[in-house]
């Protein structure tokens, strides 16, 4: 299966918050409370009109089904911060480093010399592994909270 991106639109924000509550996903976020309606619709069209600062995007499976998602934040002028997830019957597939690939291809055409933060939690080991293996480091001291980990991916 070759997964592509494609920018988010109106029509995804039911999907992304089945993903959103999805147990796992909620289990590995940092905030674990289910996200209700009202909530992620504010979120959800805040992201989509704040282009400077906000980049999502859905992947899609050959047969153009959405499987996943991916975000970019803007930290600062140099940082952005990247946010990722699979719908769950795409799990355990092996396309977590195929993910992160077409997130870095996407953010290098646009972002050149800067830097991309990954925040994990220190027992998410699928996520820990797939960015290690797209060249993201821990960054030494990377968070007071000895649960979780910054990595950082700089573009060359």
């Amino acid at each position: 299966m070759k997964l592509k991106a494609r920018p988010a639109t109106i029509k995804d924000e039911a999907q992304l918050l089945a993903w959103a509550n999805d147990q796992e996903t909620r289990r590995q976020s940092f905030i674990t409370k289910r996200i209700t309606k009202k909530e992620h619709h504010q979120w959800f069209s805040k992201v989509l009109t704040d282009k400077h600062n906000q980049r999502l995007f859905i992947l899609e499976n050959d047969d153009k089904s959405p499987c996943g998602q991916f975000r970019f934040s803007r930290n600062d002028e140099n940082d952005w911060e990247i946010h990722f997830s699979l719908d769950a019957q795409y799990r355990g597939q092996n396309l977590g480093r195929q993910v992160i690939r077409v997130c870095l291809d996407i953010f290098k055409k646009n972002d050149q010399r800067l830097r991309l933060i990954a925040k994990v939690k220190k027992d998410n080991l699928a996520s820990l592994k797939v960015l290690a293996a797209a060249g993201f480091e821990i960054e030494k001291n990377s968070s007071p909270d000895a649960n979780n980990l910054k990595l950082i991916y700089i573009t060359k």
